[in-house]
């Protein structure tokens, strides 16, 4: 059993851990909600939107616990928090505790959390690694002065991978079928991903995307890789028009829908990796094809307010199941 300062620190993070499950329950419940709602945004506000969510669990489990920490007591322009957040005993910790098994099974699910998204990423760039050996991969400049590098596969595919420094990548299979025009397209869409180094914060947000349940994070990775996607192709339509990007996009696809098997070997669909073309075509080739409208501030309105209402929410139901595990288990 402890005592004082290091009792208090610990049972804190007893509650942040259960203010974190609890969060997740909620945000889940409201996450097709704000998604549907999130298509009328503009691509900064989706992004936005998407960051917010998926780290949720986090920021409310630290918000809440500063409704915990002791002391508030003493400030009258906080006491109305404790009639929802009020804590016995905060500063003992016992060891066979509720908050004990709390911190061992949180610390146990992040050790293997932590451990397969590591193991994951390593193994994508080793295989990555070997890849490039293995095929020689050749840079090549194009006529607008991005550079590629050639990878000689039978399969149609055009990628950019690389967490720290982020390279294109374009098979031959591809670049035998292609025009300049549309090698151009291509090319200066992967370089979209490149500046904004989409594969470092795809792998960010899928790591924090593993917390939610798998259906949850399926929604959440696919959204976000979508929205990535659509923001590279938007970004090429400032050379070239929206047409041509789209005509471009649905005959990479076509070429790719043939070799789907063999294009998932190249490894252009890991987490550590952004692509020309994926399943979601028909929904980027519409976006190109229709302007983007003006953001709905409603639709915006209510998903923060959805946000908001999760984590006050949260923060009252952590203290009253606090309170009733309690009355079953020791403190």
């Amino acid at each position: 059993m402890l005592f004082g300062d290091v009792a208090v620190v610990l049972n804190l993070l007893s509650i942040g851990v259960l203010t974190f499950a609890v969060s997740v329950v909620f945000i889940t419940i409201v996450t097709s909600f704000i998604l549907d709602r999130s298509e009328q945004f503009s691509f900064k506000l989706r992004k936005l939107v998407l960051w917010v969510q998926v780290s949720a669990p986090w920021w409310i489990a630290f918000g809440c616990l500063t409704l915990f920490v002791p002391g508030q007591e003493e400030n009258s322009s906080t006491t109305w928090l404790l009639d929802f957040a009020h804590w016995h005993h905060i500063d003992v910790f016992n060891f066979t505790s509720w908050h004990s098994f709390t911190l061992f099974a949180a610390f146990v699910y992040l050790f293997y959390r932590f451990g397969s998204t590591v193991k994951d990423g390593l193994q994508q760039s080793v295989a990555m690694s070997n890849l490039i050996d293995f095929t020689n991969a050749t840079p090549t400049v194009t006529e607008s002065l991005v550079v590629y590098y050639s990878l000689p596969f039978k399969a149609p595919a055009a990628f950019t991978a690389g967490l720290l420094s982020p390279k294109i990548y374009l098979t031959t299979a591809l670049l035998d079928h292609i025009n300049q025009q549309e090698l151009d397209i291509i090319v200066r869409h992967e370089l979209a991903h490149v500046e904004s180094r989409d594969p470092l914060y795809k792998a960010i947000f899928s790591a924090l995307a593993c917390f939610f349940p798998v259906v949850t994070k399926r929604k959440l990775i696919e959204h976000f890789t979508l929205l990535t996607e659509q923001m590279a192709d938007y970004s090429v339509t400032a050379t070239y028009d929206n047409l041509d990007v789209a005509q471009t996009l649905v005959n990479v696809a076509r070429m790719q829908r043939v070799e789907s098997e063999q294009i998932n070997r190249v490894g252009c669909h890991g987490i550590q990796t952004s692509h020309f073309g994926n399943d979601q075509t028909s929904v980027r080739v519409h976006r190109l094809l229709n302007p983007m409208l003006p953001s709905s501030w409603l639709a915006l309105g209510i998903s923060f307010l959805m946000l908001a209402s999760v984590a006050l929410l949260t923060s009252s139901v952590v203290d009253s199941l606090h309170h009733i595990i309690e009355t079953f288990l020791t403190h």
